[in-house]
């Protein structure tokens, strides 16, 4: 599915605290489904049918989710995407100078 259907889907899907997302991408396609708390998976095991090809990037996320407003999904969704891709060798997110003891913004 594409992105627009990825975060209608996720919406739609009301995720609680206690959910955790799995999240993947191959190519342009993306999947994801939640994971019930306590139980373990892996990305073939969650998406994987034996002879399809594996899942470029993929990640599990199990922090909060923002529900006070609908309208910061999109962008939530965004963010987690783009860390799913910086761990694949996309942009540096989480990167500061080594002379800086902390990040000024992050």
């Amino acid at each position: 599915m594409d992105r627009t259907r990825l975060l209608a889907e996720i919406a739609a899907a009301n995720v609680g605290p206690e959910d955790v997302l799995y999240l993947e991408r191959l190519g342009t396609d993306y999947r994801w489904r939640l994971v019930a708390a306590g139980t373990t998976a892996t990305a073939t095991a969650v998406s994987g049918v034996p002879g399809e090809p594996a899942p470029e990037a993929w990640m599990y996320y199990s922090g909060p989710w923002p529900s006070h407003q609908p309208s910061e999904l999109p962008g939530f969704v965004a963010d987690l995407l783009a860390e799913m891709e910086s761990m694949c060798g996309g942009d540096d997110r989480c990167r500061w100078p080594l002379d800086q003891p902390y990040p000024l913004q992050h």
